[in-house]
């Protein structure tokens, strides 16, 4: 389930040689640019070490995963894969290193991967929340993390559950290609508006669900943001105190 992990110097990407071409790049970016450092994490303590371990031993001891919705059962071999050292980790920091929160909100995250259906997004299903690039996935930054970019003036669809489910695929498909030893993201937001559609940033509702969604089923993911052309709804909810930012 969690593999031990020494710690070390900071990892170096592998190095990926591109073609250069004349004009804009049109393909994908398969790796980090071979400067790119990836930072390592400092070693545990004595005292973060034996929270790890308990927090290990209860992981290994679940049996059954309950559901809101009906889909409770035990545990399966890919809901145990997915419980990595690393995903302990993440959890214990955010919990503070309170072991026993962090157990709580590993069975809630399981539960709601369940109940949301996270692993049964098909890109049919959201293709049309797409149509105009209103997300895109492109390139690492100099620390090896993955771009995620985020357009709302390209809106093309009126708000419902589809436009949420639209940003978990997409986080997801964003941690799929996290180069080994790199855990976060990199957020790139323009709030530009549309010259078709006026007010594309999302309403306050949905704002909340997403940011509920992040802060508490994918925690510590987030490495660097970037935010132009206006005050994005994360932060107003910064500022307001809806985004634990400790």
């Amino acid at each position: 389930m969690a593999t031990v992990e020494t710690a070390g110097p900071s990892v170096t990407a592998a190095p990926v040689v591109l073609e250069k071409v004349a004009g804009p790049l049109k393909v994908p970016i398969p790796a980090p640019a071979p400067n790119a450092v990836i930072p390592k994490r400092p070693t545990l303590t004595s005292e973060q070490q034996t929270k790890f371990d308990w927090l290990l031993k209860e992981a290994q001891g679940w049996k059954e995963i309950t559901s809101e919705k009906g889909k409770g059962g035990p545990i399966t071999d890919d809901e145990r894969m997915w419980l990595t050292r690393e995903c302990l980790l993440r959890f214990l920091r955010a919990s503070k290193w309170h072991e026993k929160e962090a157990s709580k909100r590993l069975l809630a995250t399981l539960s709601w991967r369940r109940d949301y259906g996270v692993e049964e997004i098909t890109p049919d299903h959201i293709s049309p929340e797409n149509e105009t690039g209103k997300q895109i996935i492109m390139g690492y930054d100099k620390e090896g993390r993955v771009c995620h970019y985020l357009n709302p003036g390209r809106q093309n669809t009126e708000p419902s559950p589809r436009q949420v489910q639209h940003l978990v695929f997409m986080v997801e498909r964003v941690i799929d290609i996290m180069p080994p030893g790199q855990e976060t993201l990199a957020l790139l937001i323009n709030f530009k508006q549309s010259k078709n559609r006026s007010n594309t940033a999302p309403g306050i509702g949905q704002g909340r669900e997403v940011l509920h969604i992040l802060q508490t089923h994918y925690p510590e993911r987030m490495g660097k943001s970037l935010i132009i052309n206006g005050l994005s709804l994360g932060a107003r909810c910064t500022r307001d105190g809806h985004i634990d930012t400790a």
